[in-house]
């Protein structure tokens, strides 16, 4: 009883040579592909020019081999819409332009009895009979239209075929007897799941084929079993998001995380490789799982195979998640390229970069990199968030403000969450409102109002204000607009301002709802959040308890002194960060 899947890339003249039987089971919906899908698929076979060993890679066919009737066939549990294109593009080629060619394998609808025959005959007769019928009739009169656009549709069609026989795989994907066939079907059709590189890769390494000496069954048995274990742990650890968002920002969303692994060491690979080796990329969706397929027919043609070549790649795998997992273990280091990642640089490319330094090496040369990241003429103190340049330059120094304040207190093992600072979407804010946040609706008016009337000290100011809300006088925009302004007089300074003093790092959730708010509003908000252990960058959460401050009597200001002290604290932090 096989209880692994098998992987492999057949040629669709691997099929025809061994006359495989197809048997598309009753849960599948029929032939449905269109004229576009179909013209699509011969266009790209016709206008694939391979170099050397090149082949046109076609997507997964996932398989079982099944008994129907006591005869051999292969349960087809995803993957039937091109397989069944091959088969009409095939069967309008034997028909109508080289009837000498063989057409060995067979495919037929466990839901249409006939439909073997007539897929080898396309009886127009028969067309009407059922809708799978009508689909496939009409996706053969599309191939019949495209090969008549053709100069010469006798040589368009040897050009087809060959190219279909000879320069075309599939994946080939031969689930365990033990697999329920409805369950992957419903997981990768229904949920809309495909099968990923991971799977294809896995099965690679999990392959009976690919250990060589058949004898050692009992030690293929067991390193089976330890790629299996260690895969896993590596998943699970991935599945950490904490780890996870360390590693990458998120912007790509993998249904199994060690595929990022993959995919890096992929290209890694790919790029090595002469260019006469080298894998296609672009838009290949299986560009991870052609270069490790790659890897392992090399392998084989270089050591025929003993476990020696399993145990050389998936140590190389090993390793290269064990560099991010020590990175990730290492506070400093954790820090420093958790920082680098978030600011916009892969991963992958600090790897390479840093591939033979030592430790120290390392660390000196990722100081290095993030001081080189902002300008030589930086002075933070005249940065302001009129320009986009400038918000991105102020918001990276409001993170690393963050990350180098927590790495310095050596005595704590507190370490800043990536992972929350990425989910949260935090960005910058003022501390203190300015006069462009000024709310402009009825509704976000009379909150503001209900808001600062009990923050207000000014008896007059107050008065206006419950006076306001009464006779709905703010609804004049001038009326409104002076109490606005006098209420942020009292709360700091009457002008706007737009520089890094009056700037944090605040989620988008509480910036949507109180960025108009004065200054001990948003403070009472920040220190509530905390409180309830939401997740407050440390400088933000210092920022309103005026820890930088050197006079804290006014609790509910936000003025001169503060800001400069809080840039002060700024450029003191980042010293050896900045130019």
């Amino acid at each position: 009883m096989m209880t692994t899947n098998i992987i492999d890339l057949k040629t669709i003249n691997d099929l025809l040579k061994s006359r495989y039987a197809f048997y598309i089971p009753s849960y599948q919906r029929g032939y449905r592909w269109n004229r576009q899908q179909v013209t699509d698929l011969l266009s790209d076979i016709w206008d694939f020019k391979p170099k050397d060993d090149e082949f046109y890679c076609l997507q997964p066919i996932v398989v079982k081999p099944i008994l129907v009737d006591n005869q051999e066939k292969w349960e087809v549990i995803d993957g039937q819409q091109r397989l069944t294109t091959i088969f009409i593009i095939l069967s309008y080629i034997k028909l109508n332009l080289l009837p000498k060619v063989e057409l060995s394998f067979s495919l037929e609808y466990e839901t249409r009895p006939d439909s073997k025959n007539f897929l080898q005959s396309v009886d127009l007769s028969l067309k009407d009979s059922n809708i799978d019928y009508f689909h496939i009739y009409s996706a053969f009169n599309v191939v019949k239209e495209w090969f008549e656009l053709r100069e010469d549709e006798t040589t368009a069609g040897i050009g087809i075929y060959d190219k279909l026989r000879n320069q075309t795989k599939i994946i080939w994907y031969q689930i365990n007897d033990q697999a329920d066939p409805i369950e992957i079907f419903t997981r990768i059709n229904l949920g809309k799941i495909p099968l990923t590189n991971a799977e294809l890769i896995k099965a690679l390494f999990l392959k009976k084929d690919n250990f060589g000496d058949s004898e050692q069954v009992e030690k293929i048995r067991l390193k089976q079993l330890e790629i299996a274990s260690e895969w896993d742990r590596m998943e699970y650890s991935l599945q950490n998001d904490d780890l996870w968002l360390f590693l990458n920002n998120g912007d790509k969303k993998y249904e199994t995380r060690i595929e990022f692994i993959f995919d890096m060491m992929s290209e890694q690979i790919n790029n090595s490789w002469t260019s006469d080796k080298k894998i296609e990329k672009s838009n290949n969706e299986y560009f991870s799982f052609l270069v490790f397929n790659q890897l392992f027919n090399d392998e084989k043609k270089n050591n025929h195979f003993s476990i020696s070549p399993i145990d050389s790649l998936w140590l190389s795998i090993k390793k290269f998640y064990m560099t991010f997992e020590e990175w990730y273990s290492d506070r400093e280091f954790y820090h420093l390229v958790g920082y680098i990642v978030s600011s916009g640089t892969a991963i992958e490319t600090i790897k390479a970069d840093t591939e033979k330094m030592t430790k120290k090496e390392m660390k000196q040369f990722l100081k290095a990199k993030i001081r080189n990241s902002f300008h030589r003429d930086l002075q933070i103190e005249d940065l302001n968030c009129e320009s986009n340049s400038n918000k991105a330059v102020i918001r990276n120094l409001l993170l690393l403000f963050n990350i180098i304040s927590i790495q310095s207190n050596s005595k704590s093992n507190f370490r800043f969450p990536f992972s929350s600072y990425k989910f949260e979407d935090w960005d910058i804010e003022h501390i203190h409102a300015v006069h462009s946040e000024m709310p402009n609706d009825r509704k976000h008016r009379i909150d503001w109002l209900k808001a600062v009337e009990g923050e207000v000290n000014d008896p007059v100011l107050q008065a206006r204000i419950k006076d306001s809300l009464e006779n709905e006088t703010f609804t004049d925009h001038t009326v409104f607009e002076t109490i606005y302004m006098d209420v942020l007089k009292q709360h700091g300074e009457g002008e706007d301002i737009n520089d890094i003093s009056n700037l944090t790092l605040l989620d988008s959730s509480t910036n949507r709802s109180y960025k108009n708010a004065i200054f001990p509003i948003k403070r009472k908000t920040i220190l509530a959040k905390d409180k309830t252990g939401t997740f407050i960058p440390l400088c933000t959460k210092n920022v309103f308890l005026k820890y930088y401050s050197s006079d804290i009597s006014q609790m509910t200001f936000w003025g001169k002194d503060d800001r400069k002290c809080y840039v002060d604290a700024i450029i003191e932090t980042l010293g050896d960060f900045i130019p």
